[in-house]
């Protein structure tokens, strides 16, 4: 019994280290892509103004 608790431990050691490493870089390439998507909107809502200017 003492043997299936402490690999269970151990399995669930590595399950919450393999979901930090997972996370990590998700989160990265989430607002990299967030960034993006706010950065296109910012340049077509300032397009209009610019092109009526010209």
């Amino acid at each position: 019994m003492q043997m299936l608790q402490s690999g269970y431990r151990g399995f669930s050691l590595v399950l919450d280290l393999g979901v930090d490493r997972i996370l990590i870089p998700l989160a990265i390439v989430l607002g990299l892509a967030g960034g993006a998507l706010i950065g296109t909107e910012l340049v077509r809502l300032q397009t209009p103004e610019q092109q009526l200017m010209h």
